[in-house]
């Protein structure tokens, strides 16, 4: 059991999600990002393996990745994108000069970081005047999350709730380090329900395709994994379907530097 998720060892696995879930609206939200504010320059901490900045290099803008894993940012393929320039970084010791950057963007990537809060400090130092920071992901306290791998899977819903910040954290960060026309906004909701022994051969089922599983021990895992077969086989003895259901909403917090 570890409390930080090693993306060295996933990382030969992760772009599979993309595949299975490709998260379509937050890459048209990031599109419509660049379309109305023109940026020059944009940063992505927590760039991983680079998937949204190359879904962004068609753009004339030089797009910056930083990442703590070297694993991922080996994984990323980027060597032909002449306007793609990755780095490895800790989120809390980015080494960029202040006033550099027209957009930062973190995708599905702050829960990993030591101090949230501290990286929504050093990046609005980092932002040019009229600068815009866009926060993407979750957050479990969503009243609207359903999810049947926090059922299943003892200390996961816990483990995100002491990873992830809430989205109204985020903003009041964001408004007291000199941010304004902060606004959340829904960008994407999965919405899915897997029938039967499917959800067995499901990628983020996987302990390497969720950080949540990635977190727990092998006998933690392996006992949730027990516990959805059991559900399968009372589900199929009753003569019913089992369901494993999961309904998350991706949201962004976009605030602009004043």
């Amino acid at each position: 059991m570890s409390s930080k998720v090693n993306y060295n060892e996933i990382s030969q696995v992760y772009n599979v999600r993309y595949s299975v879930s490709p998260l379509e609206g937050v890459s048209s939200f990031l599109k419509n990002l660049v379309e109305t504010n023109s940026p020059q320059t944009i940063l992505e901490v927590g760039c991983g393996t680079a998937h949204w900045l190359k879904d962004l290099s068609n753009y004339k803008c030089q797009l910056f990745g930083g990442d703590y894993s070297i694993g991922m940012l080996k994984q990323s393929g980027t060597n032909p994108f002449k306007n793609i320039h990755l780095f490895n970084t800790d989120a809390n010791l980015l080494p960029l000069k202040q006033n550099s950057f027209d957009l930062i963007i973190c995708i599905n990537a702050i829960h990993h970081f030591t101090d949230k809060e501290k990286f929504i400090i050093d990046s609005s130092k980092l932002l040019k005047s009229n600068g815009i920071i866009s926060i993407i992901g979750l957050d479990p306290r969503d009243t609207n999350v359903e999810w049947s791998l926090y059922k299943y899977f003892d200390r996961t819903y816990q483990i995100d709730l002491d990873r992830f910040p809430s989205f109204d954290d985020i903003s009041t960060w964001m408004d007291i380090n000199g941010c304004h026309r902060i606004e959340k906004k829904l960008v994407h909701t999965v919405d899915n329900l897997i029938r039967g022994r499917d959800v067995l051969k499901d990628h983020f089922l996987d302990k390497r395709g969720a950080s949540q599983l990635a977190l727990l021990s092998d006998e933690e895992y392996q006992n949730g994994i027990s516990k959805i077969k059991s559900e399968i086989e009372k589900t199929e003895a009753e003569g019913k379907e089992f369901e494993f259901i999961v309904k998350l909403n991706f949201y962004s917090i976009t605030g602009f530097k004043k």
